[in-house]
């Protein structure tokens, strides 16, 4: 997909005659599912892969996770032009392979420096996968019906994260953590030789991806993610803190800069002029924080303060998505009925409620239908009524011939998200040391805080109109 000014020429506007087929819609969900998948299963093995390179402080072991992230986010978009001049069929495979292959190296990593070394390269099959299977899959929908074709994509991503918990907790607690890695490489195989009955799509003509805007922003979020989960170690006044915060923010300053010139940005600004563009992709991004922090923080409590198994604490953490994938379709008919704003609004106060309620039963005994599981299931119903609302907001009043870029950066600034969230709570936990319940409380009033922070944003930029 394009990041530029210049609409994507993937497909004639009027679209495809016919339904398209379910196994090529199943295919390109696959990549998105695959890529969001290894962003929330390798979570609940995490303790078991700190257990395994028990000399790895966690600060170290965090780039497990926060590597992809900052890779993703670097690369989704400008991957996604490099695939719209190249063959967005080829440039799928390449993901596929890239993905499986780097898989199979984490599963088989004997040290921390080459398991996050393959986490990147998995990160760059990822950053293939997720553009691309949005640009095959959009062509084979009517022009009419594109949207539909983003929110069966967006389904996908969705599933991932609801059964991401539950089956890395099986595969780490039956099998091994390495398990959750290899797990990639029959589905890789299979979806490689599925894709050979893809049509090819490629963008005639457009500008090469701005290269040094990759380095910038991939470099800005390193530098800021370092600074977080050094802080405590290093203490927040020390040079290198310091150092690694401003250098963070200076960099991201250029990024901007860069990107509002570029005709190929890596960043499409022009995508956030609009108040509600503004507010549904800001919101995405400070949503995210929360959401990908409170997952990694509730694994860590479940297993180290409470004691809970893998299995137990994958299982226990499932239900927050499920029931985000449940109200995910209803929240979009009550912002039709009542106005975007309204319902993220509200969403973000039923969130905060069920944080609460993991506050308070956090502290007490062990009990999962009485302690968990209420402020579990009220967090995700509301991350059901947020983030679909957000997501459509983000693509209010873009053209569909544009709709695929604006998905795209509305999924790289969740990524951005991703990134900060994880990188503050190993923050939040480093500073806490062994009081597990201090820092697992910490951060879920940071959590809190970031989810007011999206309902003031909502209030102050979204339309209360309908998408």
């Amino acid at each position: 997909m394009p990041t530029g000014s210049a609409p994507p020429r993937l497909a004639p506007t009027d679209g495809p005659s016919t339904e398209p087929s379910v196994l090529l819609v199943l295919l390109c969900c696959l990549g998105a599912f695959m890529a969001f998948l290894d962003s929330t299963i390798v979570n609940v093995a995490f303790p078991d892969i700190a257990k395994a390179f028990a000399r790895s402080d966690l600060a170290t072991l965090s780039w497990v996770l926060n590597g992809y992230n900052v890779v993703i986010a670097a690369l989704l978009m400008p991957a996604g032009r490099l695939a719209d001049r190249f063959g967005c069929r080829r440039s799928f495979v390449v993901g596929l392979v890239t993905f499986t292959v780097a898989s199979v190296l984490c599963g088989v990593a004997g040290s921390v420096g080459v398991l996050i070394a393959a986490r990147l390269l998995q990160a760059l099959g990822a950053a293939v996968l997720v553009p691309t299977s949005l640009a095959l899959l959009m062509p084979m929908f009517p022009a009419a019906r594109r949207l539909v074709a983003i929110t069966i994509w967006g389904a996908a991503a969705a599933l991932a994260a609801g059964i991401g918990p539950g089956l890395g907790g099986v595969l780490a607690e039956d099998l091994s953590w390495r398990a959750v890695f290899l797990v990639n490489l029959p589905i890789g195989i299979l979806a490689v030789r599925a894709s050979r009955s893809l049509a090819e799509r490629r963008e005639s003509g457009g500008s090469m991806p701005d290269v040094l805007g990759m380095v910038l922003l991939g470099a800005a979020l390193g530098l800021l993610a370092l600074g977080l989960v050094k802080g405590p170690d290093w203490t927040w006044a020390s040079a290198a803190t310091i150092g690694c915060l401003a250098g963070g923010a200076v960099l991201a300053v250029a990024v901007v800069l860069r990107s509002a010139r570029h005709s190929s940005p890596v960043l499409a600004l022009d995508l956030l002029r609009t108040r509600n563009a503004l507010g549904g992709n800001v919101g995405s991004m400070l949503f995210s924080v929360t959401f990908y922090a409170v997952i990694l923080n509730n694994i860590l409590f479940l297993t180290e303060h409470w004691g809970w198994s893998l299995i137990t604490a994958g299982l226990a953490t499932t239900p927050p998505p499920i029931a985000t994938a449940l109200i995910a379709r209803p929240a979009v008919r009550l912002a039709e009925r009542f106005g975007d704003r309204l319902v993220v609004i509200a969403g973000c106060l039923v969130y905060v409620c069920g944080t609460l309620l993991l506050f308070w039963g956090g502290g007490r005994q062990p009990d999962f239908v009485t302690h968990w599981l209420p402020g579990a299931a009220v967090m995700g119903f509301g991350a059901g009524l947020v983030w679909p609302v957000l997501g459509g907001v983000a693509l209010a009043g873009v053209e569909p011939a544009r709709l695929a870029t604006a998905s795209a950066a509305n999924a790289a600034f969740r990524q951005l998200g991703a990134v900060l969230g994880t990188a503050l709570t190993v923050s939040v936990l480093s500073s806490a040391g062994a009081d597990r319940l201090g820092g697992a409380r910490h951060t879920w009033e940071l959590a809190i805080g970031f989810a007011c922070a999206v309902a003031v944003l909502a209030a102050a930029t979204v339309r209360r109109t309908d998408s």
